[in-house]
């Protein structure tokens, strides 16, 4: 018997780092929108990292979702 490629558990963790990415992003446009930075290049590079990493998460969540549901997920 093939084991899955991703099993729930993986998923479980993508889709709580997904999550974990979308709420330090959410945090960041709080902070910028009540504080002033020391600095902004700085702060808008690190935003930008953890809105690609959330995005990319997102993607293959997204993806791995899909092949579970359908039962394509065998190696």
């Amino acid at each position: 018997m093939k084991q899955p490629a991703i099993t729930l558990k993986d998923l479980e963790c993508l889709e709580h780092l997904r999550n974990l990415g979308q709420l330090v992003t959410d945090m960041a446009q709080v902070q910028d929108c009540t504080s002033l930075r020391r600095s902004p290049a700085q702060h808008l590079q690190l935003t930008s990292v953890i809105y690609l990493m959330t995005a990319q998460l997102d993607g293959v969540v997204g993806r791995c979702s899909h092949q579970w549901l359908n039962g394509e997920a065998d190696a």
